[in-house]
Formats: structure tokens, sequence, C-alpha cells
């Protein structure tokens, strides 16, 4: 899904909120969510998943075209970790995902 379908399901889902009143919303909500990021803290979205800034120590890899080494430092990337229930959802299992729902 694209930024854009989401900005058009929500305005058309929630009718008293316009197109641009809509847009401003998720782009504050991208913009936060960056943000926190950015600042090395995680996100936790209940059901959804976990994002997390991950370290990758720095080391020495080949040019694949001329199989030189090459010297890569230390890189900072993002991990997502799903939830139990969206990969229930995901994998069509929607009698565990019920279970794991109703056992909070």
């Amino acid at each position: 899904m694209k930024r854009s379908t989401l900005i058009s399901e929500l305005a058309l889902k929630y009718k008293y909120l316009n197109h641009p009143q809509v847009e401003r919303m998720v782009e504050q909500v991208f913009k936060h969510l960056a943000n926190v990021l950015s600042q090395g803290q995680r996100i936790e979205i209940r059901n959804f998943g976990t994002w997390a800034v991950k370290t990758r120590k720095p080391r020495i890899a080949r040019n694949p075209r001329t199989g030189e080494k090459v010297s890569v430092g230390e890189k900072r990337t993002i991990g997502f970790r799903m939830a139990k229930l969206l990969k229930f959802r995901i994998n069509k299992d929607q009698s565990l995902a019920k279970n794991i729902n109703t056992n909070k």
C-alpha cells in the first residue's frame, strides 16, 4: 500500500475529515515515527509489530565487480519484528489469531 492509498482510504472512512486534514495527520504520524527511530528508540504497536534501530558492525566486504576488499564502516539500520497476531493473519490462520486476541 502506498502512502497516497492510505490517505485516500482513511479520508473515505472518516468522512468528517477532509483529504488535506487526513494527509496532514498521516504525515505527522510518519514524521513522529521517523523522529523516534532516528533517536535510537524502539517503536511497538501492539498486535502489529516492533521497529528497532540496530547497529551493524564494521566489516570487510568485497566489490562484486573487481573482487577487491573494501572496508565498510558501522551502519545503523531498522529491524522489524512482526507480532504473533499479524503473523497468524498473514498466514491466514484466523482461528489462532482469534485465540491470541481473546486470551488477554
